[in-house]
């Protein structure tokens, strides 16, 4: 499960799939968004996104792109 995640305070967005980065839940950030895909999950980042920085983990994206390889390969 991909996540969007946002802190306005901060002026941060970040998209995880790693369940420990929901502890942020209890540190300001709010969760908008679940997609079992990180591309939908970036998408709707970067169409929310206005002034905030967007984050993600580079390893999930290779990942993705990686797996999406393998599928269209096969």
């Amino acid at each position: 499960m991909f996540r969007v995640m946002v802190n306005r305070e901060r002026g941060r967005i970040l998209v995880t799939g790693k369940d420990r980065d929901l502890r942020l839940l209890d540190e300001g950030w709010e969760l908008v968004y679940e997609s079992f895909d990180w591309e939908d999950a970036f998408e709707y980042a970067m169409e929310i996104a206005d002034d905030e920085i967007v984050e993600w983990y580079y390893d999930e994206e290779v990942k993705k792109k990686f797996v999406k390889g393998l599928s269209i390969a096969a």
